[in-house]
């Protein structure tokens, strides 16, 4: 770490540290009022405005009056969930048995009392990170499944603030440790919304190909485990719903790949509909449909995939020709 990164970096930390210990002086409903704030202060200030005002257009038709109400309540939505995790210092976690309610939680109880780990797919919606705290609270050990954040000071920070709460942590990259956990009954929690980048799995989201992470799919194939889906839905200051969906098992003979990818479609298809439900608590500024198959073609295939003379299968996974035959190249995965 160069001196000014780290001096960045120091700055930074010393900037959230203040403004999260002056928030854990203040009451809730002020705490959350003031992240609606810096929210919408954020939205004004134009901070990735173009991503959202895109997404909302080419996935909600949205534009104009309609548009702006629903980003700048977004941006409102992160900026209080933000405000809340700096504040978690301060909750009681005897709080979250009446902030949260869960439909449809048999399932996980009836795995954690079989010791069957259990994988929940969830998403920036709401306050995910409370979500994870009030699960502890019904009797399920959760596991967060984490990135690094750029400032490793601020990114202890808030894993601190987890601990607080009784939520352990593995970075992304242990899947051992993560399959450990689910080994010993426990549930393994992530994020899988944001684009995967080329090595995601490819799933329709709103109607257009989005480039899905596998991970959760994978860890709940490879171990066995129960495989969920939930939201938390903000109804209210201090009302949290949140309604958990099992995922199934694929249908046998299809491939690896294939059956990963019935299994996210189902993931995306979820969320899109809390998403129509509740438009507002998603985090429409990230570039979610960013990435494209294109790495997994060469030479004259990947020049007539550029102008369109190919179409991307989703159901195959594969590049076909008009004739419908597959032209993916061996061996890119």
């Amino acid at each position: 770490m160069n001196a000014y990164k780290k001096m960045r970096y120091a700055i930074e930390y010393g900037a959230t540290v203040a403004a999260a210990r002056v928030l854990q002086a203040l009451p809730l409903a002020v705490v959350q009022a003031c992240g609606r704030f810096a929210g919408r202060a954020a939205w004004t200030l134009g901070v990735a405005r173009d991503s959202a005002n895109e997404n909302l257009e080419a996935n909600l038709g949205l534009t104009g009056a309609g548009r702006r109400r629903v980003a700048s309540a977004a941006y409102a939505n992160f900026g209080q969930t933000m405000a809340e995790v700096a504040w978690m210092p301060a909750l009681d976690p005897a709080d979250l048995d009446t902030l949260f309610e869960f439909v449809g939680l048999e399932p996980l109880l009836e795995a954690r009392a079989a010791g069957r780990g259990m994988v929940c797919m969830s998403a920036h919606f709401g306050n995910w990170e409370w979500m994870g705290a009030a699960l502890i609270r019904r009797g399920i050990p959760v596991t967060f499944l984490i990135g690094t954040q750029s400032n490793p000071w601020v990114d202890d920070l808030f894993n601190r603030y987890r601990a607080k709460l009784g939520i352990q942590f593995v970075r992304i990259q242990a899947i051992r440790d993560a399959l450990r956990v689910l080994k010993g009954g426990g549930l393994v929690a992530l994020l899988g919304d944001q684009d995967g980048d080329k090595w995601g799995t490819f799933a329709p989201f709103f109607g257009r190909p989005a480039s899905t992470h596998s991970i959760g799919e994978l860890l709940a194939r490879r171990s066995g485990a129960t495989l969920v889906f939930g939201v938390p839905v903000r109804l209210g200051p201090r009302h949290h719903r949140v309604q958990v969906e099992v995922i199934g098992a694929p249908p046998a003979g299809l491939s690896e790949l294939q059956a990963s990818a019935w299994t996210l479609a189902r993931y995306n298809a979820s969320l899109e509909a809390a998403i129509r439900l509740h438009p507002e608590q998603w985090l429409w500024m990230h570039h979610r449909w960013r990435s494209i198959p294109l790495h997994r073609l060469s030479g004259q295939d990947r020049l007539r995939a550029e102008h369109g003379e190919l179409r991307f299968d989703l159901e195959r996974q594969a590049w076909l020709d008009s004739a419908g035959q597959a032209v993916d190249a061996e061996g890119w995965r």
